[in-house]
């Protein structure tokens, strides 16, 4: 039974936190068919984690002070970000992810397409146009089953104030591919005599490589490694600004209950458990820069271009250094909204 509600008052105020210029990822984690996509979105009777957490951020920006939003929306499909930006019109393009400039760091993502945006039921508009622009496909485990990642990122930039420069927070929603085995994803193509068989076991052989890349990064996190294998995966890549110094994450952990999926529950618990145990430092806020561009996973952009109107970005900046910043665990923090 679903307690969406519950759960995001857990979550609120680590969501609300980004209006004061923190960073924020919530993903979700689990086998196809466990609830990830209804949890992150959910029916319009029971909104999910995203649309409550979108819905308590505009409530909150009516009570006081002046923001800027801005959105960008990805997917990862097959290890390529193809029509990588789900929001851009015309066909769809592979955009190219590269590592910022020597010295710097971070990600850069040529070709991405950010939007302002002005209003909540704006956002939702965009924000269902890039669903229904994700790659899907029957498998066994799902009839409409997600066959990519899907990152969306709002960027708030809080307005200087007399007392200071302004902050610029991000809240990243990441719904991630389904994790069970390749073989189980493509049964449903060998019973049927599917000739996409091969294309469903492509998939679910590519969505468990970057999974696993991403297991690889939490395990190198929690151990405290200096080298955090962030390059193994494009989801990784452009994970590594939210999962860095500098950022909460939260993840959601759906589980089957059905005998027959014994095997997939268990690797998902694991997995929940080694992201537990990770601890990214105490949180911090960012500034806001006074040139760039915003980027899908970027914490310290400002924001141009005007409402509604998609402009494409020559690329992403790269992420800050360990001085500016916002980080936790993988879990909400006391101290993060202190």
């Amino acid at each position: 039974m679903q307690k969406c509600p519950q759960v995001f008052r857990e979550l609120e105020p680590a969501v609300l936190s980004c209006l004061r210029g923190y960073s924020v990822c919530i993903f979700t984690y689990g086998q196809t068919g466990t609830g990830k996509t209804y949890s992150m979105e959910g029916p319009p009777e029971d909104p999910g984690i995203a649309p409550r957490a979108l819905q308590s951020l505009f409530r909150e920006m009516r009570t006081g002070g002046q923001h800027q939003v801005t959105l960008s929306m990805v997917e990862i499909y097959n290890e390529a970000v193809r029509s990588g930006d789900l929001l851009a019109p015309g066909p769809p393009e592979r955009l190219a992810v590269r590592q910022g400039p020597a010295g710097q760091g971070g990600i850069q993502v040529a070709g991405l397409t950010y939007w302002d945006v002005p209003n909540l039921e704006t956002l939702h508009q965009m924000l269902s146009l890039g669903r229904s622009n994700r790659a899907t496909a029957a498998t066994a485990m799902n009839q409409h089953s997600s066959r990519s990642h899907a990152l969306v990122t709002l960027t708030l930039q809080a307005a200087s104030s007399t007392r200071g420069s302004g902050t610029t927070g991000t809240l990243h929603l990441v719904d991630l591919a389904g994790s069970e085995r390749a073989w189980k994803a493509g049964g449903v193509c060998r019973a049927r005599g599917d000739p996409d068989d091969a294309q469903r076991l492509r998939e679910a052989r590519t969505i468990n490589r970057s999974l696993l890349a991403l297991g690889g990064v939490m395990t190198a996190l929690r151990s405290r490694r200096a080298h955090v294998p962030f390059r193994d995966s494009q989801l990784t890549r452009l994970l590594q600004p939210a999962l860095g110094p500098g950022a909460t994450a939260v993840l959601l952990l759906q589980i089957s209950t059905r005998p027959e999926d014994l095997g997939e529950t268990v690797c998902s618990l694991k997995f929940a458990e080694r992201v537990g145990q990770v601890e990214l430092g105490p949180a911090r806020r960012r500034r806001a820069r006074r040139s760039g561009t915003p980027s899908s996973l970027s914490t310290d952009t400002p924001l141009t271009g005007t409402p509604c109107t998609p402009t494409p970005s020559p690329g992403s900046p790269p992420s800050p250094g360990p001085d500016s910043g916002s980080s936790s665990a993988l879990v909400p923090q006391e101290d993060l909204l202190s």
